[in-house]
């Protein structure tokens, strides 16, 4: 039989397979997996046969016998899921037939079909209920009823034009990082917790540059719809899908795709503006911390080393200091406020590792991980900013306030009793506590609270506010193509304020490493630098 003949046979016996497998399998999903096998089976065998007399008999005799091997299959608890669906066929052009990309749309065409429109079908043909009667049902206006029904009827034949004329069907993607900028739920759930599944990222970048149903978010992935349906629903509950007119989702998230190019173009462009700062800001910064007198009231720095301090303070101030524009990523505004209790701007990274291998610098030496800040009733505050010149692990939640906590109760005379053993070892690992005759208290300390230190640090000076705006300019020139309509003032304000940014912050240290302003840390050293305490008092142990 021809190929446009054995389609029009499918389309015709569509709503009849689907309502002979929902007789057999009492059950939705179980019936668009047998529905999509009977398909199969029957449109391989069409293309096999030179002319059918009867027609409904034929099909009939065919469905009988895949639903038989599909009762065989699940009393020996062999089920097979319908990409797994295999059947053998003679003949070059039928073998053929089972890698073209219009039969594979085809033959998933049942299990596309969206939850709604899937219970409409059942209702009507199935159980032989009048549109009047399913609208009252699913709480639906009857004209919608009767729309599934003429949309249901055409929709073989439209995906199979729909087919002939675009592809589509997305090249499944992981993102390599999942992260987030604002506060995460008090319960702790965050982007990599609703994101972590590979079918949640894929939702996501689905409709990401283009708004989808869930219907077309099933074929985009090349999956069953019933596999995105529920998936689709919690991200929709918890921020990070829009559900739009004509039930199409849209989605909420900042993704930033490195590419080779746009990795080395970036590079050079923060290596430029680092000599900036370096030259222009860090010098005040210097004479800043010279200035303040050494006598145990201001400032304890471990083993009175102001190499250590100086790490920390210079990137502190580039952090707070550096922000020449009103709008930033960071303002509250970007942020979306979640059903958990969290409220955060959504972020994900994709990048080639492959690709990454062949830069001419390593990536990871100048990436910062979290920029955190901690505090609580006690009135401290502690900030930390990890990068690959510490030895933490990226790891925001072990990042405990208590931690800091702790450390004031031991400058503040707790003593190493039983009770008090699981406080010292956890201070011991984290090493804010080094063993020795005294224990040395392994963290810089500000005797200030942090938008005090913040505020009396220099400010920058004027020139540096052009070096910001042609670098902000740069920067988001050559990034903004990347970015859907619905996320390019999220790109604006990403690319805004350069300086200020925490990874910059890192080709700051890296320039001054390299002229020697800055010395090399030791291991212990390693462990809290980037690491700012902010308290009413200083350690008794102090050194001048």
């Amino acid at each position: 039989m021809a190929k446009q003949q054995a389609d029009k046979v499918i389309e015709n016996f569509f709503e009849k397979i689907f309502g002979f497998a929902m007789a057999k399998t009492r059950n939705t999903d179980n019936a668009s997996e047998l529905a999509a096998r009977i398909t199969y089976d029957v449109y391989t065998s069409l293309l096999k046969t030179n002319e059918v007399l009867n027609i409904d008999g034929y099909v009939y005799r065919i469905a009988h016998n895949v639903y038989a091997r599909y009762v065989d299959e699940e009393v020996r608890g062999r089920h097979m899921s319908l990409h797994n669906v295999s059947v053998a066929a003679e003949g070059d052009f039928t073998r053929d037939i089972e890698q073209d990309e219009i039969f594979c749309e085809l033959r998933r065409r049942v299990s596309f079909l969206g939850k709604t429109r899937r219970e409409v079908i059942v209702m009507y043909y199935f159980d032989k209920l009048k549109q009047s009667e399913i609208a009252k049902r699913l709480r639906l206006p009857q004209n919608t009823v009767k729309w599934h029904l003429r949309e249901a009827k055409n929709e073989l034949k439209e995906g199979l034009e729909k087919m002939e004329k675009i592809d589509y069907v997305l090249k499944p993607v992981k993102f390599s990082w999942l992260w987030q900028s604002g506060n995460i739920a008090p319960c702790g759930k965050d982007t990599n917790y609703y994101l972590g599944k590979l079918i949640a990222q894929n939702i996501m970048y689905a409709t990401y540059f283009q708004d989808r149903t869930v219907t077309e978010i099933a074929e985009a992935l090349n999956v069953p719809a019933a596999f995105v349906e529920d998936e689709v629903k919690t991200l929709e509950e918890f921020g990070f899908l829009d559900k739009l007119a004509g039930n199409k989702y849209r989605a909420i998230i900042f993704i930033l795709n490195y590419t080779k190019d746009s990795m080395e173009l970036r590079h050079g462009l923060l290596k430029d503006a680092a000599k900036d700062v370096c030259r222009e800001y860090v010098p005040l910064v210097l004479d800043y911390l010279s200035k303040l007198p050494a006598d145990g009231k201001n400032f304890y720095t471990p083993q009175n080393n102001m190499n250590f301090l100086r790490w920390s303070v210079i990137t502190f101030a580039c952090l707070h200091k550096l922000t020449f524009a009103d709008d930033s990523f960071y303002n509250s505004k970007y942020r979306v406020k979640r059903k958990d209790g969290g409220e955060y701007v959504a972020g994900a990274t994709i990048r080639d590792n492959e690709e990454m291998k062949t830069l001419s610098f390593d990536p990871n030496k100048y990436s910062a991980g979290s920029n955190m800040t901690r505090w609580g009733k006690e009135g401290i505050t502690a900030w930390q900013l990890e990068s690959d010149f510490d030895t933490r692990r990226d790891d925001y939640a072990d990042n405990r306030y208590e931690d800091y906590l702790a450390l004031y109760k031991v400058m503040t005379g707790l003593e190493k009793q039983p009770a008090n053993a699981d406080t010292f070892t956890r201070l011991y690992e984290k090493k804010y506590l080094v063993p020795n005759e005294s224990d040395l208290i392994n963290m810089a300390i500000i005797a200030q609270t942090r938008d005090d230190f913040a505020a009396a640090l220099p400010e920058p000076p004027a020139a540096l506010q052009a070096v910001s705006t042609a670098l902000d300019k740069k920067l988001h020139d050559a990034e903004k193509h990347k970015y859907p309509a619905h996320m390019q003032n999220v790109c604006r304000a990403w690319h805004t304020n350069s300086l200020a940014n925490q990874n910059f912050a890192i080709y700051v240290l890296a320039q001054l490493l390299e002229d020697g302003v800055l010395l090399p840390l030791t291991d212990t050293q390693k462990a809290t630098v980037n690491t700012l305490m902010f308290c009413d008092r200083l350690p008794d142990s102090y050194i001048s």
